[in-house]
């Protein structure tokens, strides 16, 4: 029987030869196209996220965010770094890259949401303690948690950007969405299928 908050396991996400620029110019479009308070250093961090999780048959991992709670509660400063990042990191992949799942199971986005953001703050806390040694993350950890539900925007964007429509209509709904939104996702979706719309028109204002 498949744990609550462990989600179906799909198979890696992309095969880009080089996914770290693949993915950091995927989550830079996004950031830019949602005007999201993420850092340069934020970006890069969800970058390199989603480099590691590509590598993964199994995002959920086989050790629930339940479980890595206990055990950085109950360990030493280096494992409690340890279960606290990769709690935060499981929980904003799979509720950025695999809400629907979550909705399919006994604990929904928002317990990923939570549980994420308590991670990413307590990490931050401990590297920013007397004993500090995180070189700087301490900051990028308390931004994560700052914006956790901003950054799961953005991994969804870029999640539908990895996704190219396969008929006419699908196509169509596309380019609406780019003529109402200007989103730069759209258009190299656009791009992908060989179609060149002309640049967007600001709305005229009555």
């Amino acid at each position: 029987m498949r744990h609550p908050d462990r989600p179906p396991a799909p198979a890696g996400i992309c095969r880009e030869p080089n996914l770290f620029d693949f993915f950091h110019e995927q989550v830079e479009a996004a950031v830019v196209d949602r005007k999201a308070p993420v850092s340069s250093d934020g970006v890069v961090y969800l970058s390199t996220l989603l480099v590691e999780r590509s590598h993964s048959e199994e995002p959920a991992g086989k050790t629930t965010l339940v479980e890595l709670h206990i055990q950085a509660a109950q360990a030493d400063r280096g494992q409690q770094v340890r279960c606290y990042k990769d709690l935060g990191d499981r929980a904003l992949f799979v509720s950025g890259f695999f809400a629907e799942s979550l909705r399919r199971s006994t604990v929904g986005v928002d317990y990923y949401v939570q549980m994420g953001q308590a991670a990413y703050d307590r990490l931050a806390h401990i590297l920013s303690g007397p004993r500090r040694g995180g070189g700087g993350l301490d900051k990028v950890f308390a931004e994560l948690a700052e914006s956790f539900g901003v950054c799961v925007e953005v991994l969804r964007e870029v999640r539908e950007g990895m996704e190219t429509p396969t008929d006419d209509i699908g196509a169509l709904r596309l380019y609406e969405q780019y003529l109402t939104t200007g989103s730069r996702t759209a258009l190299r979706k656009l791009h992908a299928l060989g179609l060149a719309p002309q640049a967007r028109r600001p709305p005229v204002l009555a």
